[in-house]
């Protein structure tokens, strides 16, 4: 029996992913199965990652919300050779989702112990440094000799 090759010999770029039904009605046949093998491929991940045994339901909803948002992110803009970084909101995350912000940073979290996503450190601004008033070295220096 012959033995088929399974690989997608594509590239993930999803493309079509953002067009509409009707709008694939208008596309010709070589980019219909185009489109055809884009979807069937955000399909498997997706199916990969709800069979997930040793994840959460949390955990599954979320990479799932990842992998959707970053294919439809590559449909809307060109491909770069370079790595960009994607800013997740929480906020904006858990309020698609029907999740409270905590269980999706929970989520995030064990998302990054798995290697699916990285986050770096958060950069907060710098504590302003506060000027010491003329009045407030004289009220420290009355505290003291009393």
């Amino acid at each position: 029996m012959p033995k088929h090759d399974t690989t997608d010999n594509t590239k993930s770029s999803y493309h079509y992913l953002h067009l509409t039904p009707e709008e694939l009605t208008h596309v010709p046949p070589a980019e219909l199965l185009q489109a055809c093998l884009e979807s069937r491929s955000l399909l498997q991940i997706v199916i990969g990652i709800l069979s997930t045994p040793n994840a959460s339901p949390t955990e599954r909803v979320v990479a799932c919300d990842v992998v959707y948002t970053q294919a439809m992110h590559m449909a809307k803009e060109p491909l770069s050779d370079q790595p960009e970084e994607v800013v997740a909101d929480i906020k904006t995350i858990s309020d698609r989702l029907g999740l409270r912000p905590s269980a999706v940073h929970t989520a995030y979290e064990a998302l990054a112990e798995r290697g699916a996503v990285r986050i770096d450190e958060r950069i907060l601004p710098k504590p302003r440094h506060q000027l010491s008033l003329p009045l407030d070295q004289d009220s420290s220096a009355d505290t003291r000799r009393k």
